[in-house]
């Protein structure tokens, strides 16, 4: 077990915590309760992201009736909630220092406080793309609904790779987060750039010689060069010079791929989708015929820690690349494409007016 006052967690946060719950998940907004106890523990042993620290909230409560007496409510049955923590990895002073620097929690925070709330709403009636954040606290304590308690869980033993079932269920949730984004704009006609400022500032590929992941960057780029020259198809070419010599040129375009494009109509991009950034939802075991492999029906995104904003394509093509080997790619490339169009166009002709915003006008499929 973990302190939570270690944590920077009280018992006033704990109360406020399950009250958000119970208000966002029951619709109870008057609700009278007791927490009897709770209790903070490792997600795991072993280190699960490199960003921060993660925990399970366990919450035993009791809700007060108001037609009973004190002897009556002793007797009342005792309910238990269970939420994720993420918390600022401060036992690492240098890793902490890292965080800081880039920022990442105070971003995460302001996205869970303000834009990713407010684009929930704009899509109400859309199953949610992101979890629930019930408590944010001194840019380094985020309190999340519990997802495997709702049923989500993560692909694992997959060498991060994902299959086509998976992978279109990824895509449609992406849809949802970028349907969202356009929805606000077009409903408010004000860029989320203006409307949230400073929210999705860049703070990953900043080309800076100053910040602490230019330095990241040149020692993978240094590293890489040296794996290719090692690899069998490269090391006795006579292309090897040029290839080493224009390597580092293609990689760092990244900084310019990563800021707005002037170009191309930008959406809130989650920036960092990859397998452990996902959790699926199964459909019931008993609509899967026997021994059959359960089918992923839903999915929401987790850690905003790297978002930004860009083009609708970073995100969609960073998802298929990173999760898929060329061989699968290249049979599905335009179904994925054309999977992730339809939803979107889909979301867009439900909470815009499609005759009167068509999605090709507000997103050009080319």
């Amino acid at each position: 077990m973990v302190d939570p006052a270690a944590l920077g967690l009280t018992e006033d946060d704990v109360e406020l915590i399950v009250k958000r719950y119970l208000q966002e998940k029951r619709d109870k907004y008057n609700a009278k309760f007791r927490v009897l106890s709770y209790h903070v523990k490792r997600l795991s042993e072993e280190p699960i992201g490199y960003l921060g620290d993660h925990y399970f909230l366990n919450v035993v409560l009791r809700e007060k009736m108001v037609h009973y007496s004190a002897e009556e409510e002793e007797y009342a049955e005792e309910e238990y909630l269970s939420f994720f923590l993420k918390i600022l990895p401060e036992q690492v002073p240098k890793l902490a220092d890292y965080v800081r620097e880039m920022g990442c929690f105070r971003k995460e925070i302001q996205l869970y406080t303000h834009l990713i709330p407010r684009l929930q709403d704009v899509t109400i009636g859309t199953k949610p793309f992101a979890p629930r954040a019930y408590l944010t606290k001194d840019e380094k304590l985020l309190v999340f609904e519990n997802l495997k308690a709702e049923g989500y869980r993560m692909l694992e033993n997959n060498k991060s790779l994902l299959d086509f079932a998976h992978l279109e269920v990824a895509l449609k949730t992406v849809a949802k987060l970028h349907a969202a984004s356009l929805v606000l704009e077009e409903r408010t006609k004000q860029p989320i750039a203006k409307l949230y400022s400073g929210h999705l500032n860049e703070n990953v590929y900043i080309d800076d010689e100053t910040y602490v992941r230019k330095t990241n960057l040149d020692n993978a780029i240094k590293a890489l060069c040296e794996l290719i020259k090692r690899i069998d198809k490269y090391k006795n070419s006579d292309k090897l010079d040029y290839i080493l010599g224009k390597f580092p040129e293609v990689i760092r375009r990244i900084y310019d791929f990563a800021r707005p494009s002037t170009e191309y109509r930008n959406v809130f991009n989650h920036g960092d989708l990859w397998n452990n950034n996902l959790m699926f939802k199964y459909d019931e075991p008993e609509k899967t015929a026997p021994n059959s492999d359960p089918v992923p029906v839903t999915a929401v995104l987790v850690d905003y820690q790297f978002s930004r904003l860009a083009p609708p394509a970073y995100d969609v093509m960073s998802l298929i690349m990173i999760s898929t080997l060329s061989s699968f790619r290249n049979k599905h490339l335009e179904e994925w494409k054309n999977i992730y169009y339809d939803e979107l166009g889909s979301l867009l002709a439900q909470h815009l007016c499609d005759s009167i915003h068509p999605v090709e006008d507000l997103l050009p499929r080319a």
